[in-house]
């Protein structure tokens, strides 16, 4: 349903792993006063918070590293989709293992029928297999800027006492 989300918001997780990793990471301070609780709360958000912008300050590039190798692991397996080219920024691919069916991707636009691509920031498989077929593409220029180091720097650059 991602047609009735708004494509703004860059997001591709769509369970609670979330929620259950928060609650993994704090399981055994529950147990403690409220007050004893906020304390232990702020000193485990300082010490992530800190460990990030370490991290944050080591990278090199524009794009964080897990995203570039989430598309590169995304670029295999597409054999079941065929690009018939219509330009040179638009195609209509053609899904063979899904009663063929079609989506339009126009790379200038960061766009396909599909909608992952707009919703996500990061090409779609029926992108992918469009911009395989260019020589060497970078796909730094396919990703949306929310997944750029800057902002991952600028995520962690606050500090908690």
């Amino acid at each position: 349903m991602r047609c009735s989300f708004n494509a703004d918001i860059k997001c591709d997780y769509i369970n609670n792993n979330l929620a259950e990793s928060f609650n993994n990471w704090i399981k055994d301070y529950k147990d403690l006063p409220v007050d004893e609780l906020a304390d232990t709360y702020r000193e485990l958000l300082m010490k992530l918070v800190y460990k990030r912008r370490r991290i944050g300050e080591k990278l090199r590039g524009k794009i964080i590293p897990a995203v570039i190798q989430q598309i590169f692991n995304r670029t295999r397996g597409l054999g079941h989709l065929k690009v018939g080219k219509s330009g040179n920024g638009s195609c209509e691919v053609r899904d063979t293992s899904k009663n063929s069916l079609r989506h339009v991707v126009k790379v200038d636009k960061h766009e396909c029928t599909c909608l992952e691509w707009q919703h996500t920031g990061k090409p779609c498989e029926h992108a992918l297999v469009f911009l395989m077929g260019r020589r060497k593409p970078k796909w730094v220029d396919y990703v949306h800027n929310y997944f750029s180091l800057d902002k991952f720097r600028a995520a962690y650059a606050g500090e908690i006492e």
